[in-house]
């Protein structure tokens, strides 16, 4: 195990847990839910710990989370302000909560999920599987267009472009339909699981790093925008 020091305070990095393909943030000052959730938690996940606000900023300028943990009833910070300077440093990083019972969801910060103590270790697995699915070594290919779940890469010839776990499933939901135009309410429910559609600057975003991989691989694709419709993966070679 690899410690890290911050002035008086501590944090933990588990080596053996690099090879788990998503890594996350957990915040917590509860040490018996430290105790009980962690060793669960590192079985499939690689695992950054924080106990305050300090050391869980420190841990993002470190190694960037797919996605961060917190347990509200424990933490003794700004949630609000952590929010804000979570999103500034990666708007791709999700952020799950655990609740106390009675906090109400719309005095906190927009989650991408959220359970309420108290709950089993399954539930909270199962609960994290939905957003940061396990699929080891699976390859989706799409006229010589590879992505690699595992390894979390886009290739074309001999380049390869790695990618997000969200940027992952956004492509994948195109290259299982391509040449097809997938709406923004289609793509929104199946890669961030909501039917909301008041914002989806997100995706639009998502957009545009797929186009910039893309373009970086140097690859004869594309993702056309259909005005009024959504977004189509195309084949320059099948244009021409």
């Amino acid at each position: 195990m690899l410690l890290f020091l911050f002035g008086q305070n501590t944090l933990t990095w588990d080596l053996e847990s690099s090879l788990k393909h998503y890594r996350i943030l957990f915040v917590v000052r509860r040490n018996s839910l430290e105790r009980s959730l962690l060793p669960v938690l590192r079985q499939k996940y690689e695992v950054l710990l924080a106990h305050g606000r300090k050391e869980a900023m420190a841990a993002l300028a470190t190694r960037t989370p797919d996605l961060v943990l917190i347990d509200i009833p424990s933490i003794r910070f700004n949630l609000d302000r952590f929010y804000n300077d979570l999103k500034a440093q990666n708007s791709c990083i999700l952020l799950f909560l655990l609740l106390g019972k009675g906090m109400r969801l719309d005095k906190l910060p927009k989650t991408n999920g959220f359970l309420r103590h108290s709950f089993s270790t399954r539930q909270l697995l199962n609960r994290l599987a939905r957003i940061l699915p396990q699929r080891d070594g699976e390859t989706v290919e799409w006229h010589g267009l590879r992505l690699n779940h595992g390894a979390r890469s886009l290739a074309w010839d001999t380049e390869e472009f790695f990618l997000t776990p969200k940027q992952v499933a956004l492509l994948e939901a195109f290259l299982l339909a391509p040449e097809k135009t997938l709406s923004r309410a289609y793509l929104m429910r199946e890669v961030w699981g909501t039917d909301y559609l008041g914002d989806t600057r997100t995706l639009d975003v998502h957009v545009h790093w797929l186009r910039k991989a893309l373009r970086s691989l140097d690859a004869p694709f594309r993702l056309v925008t259909q005005r009024g419709k959504g977004y189509r993966l195309v084949s320059l070679d099948e244009e021409t």
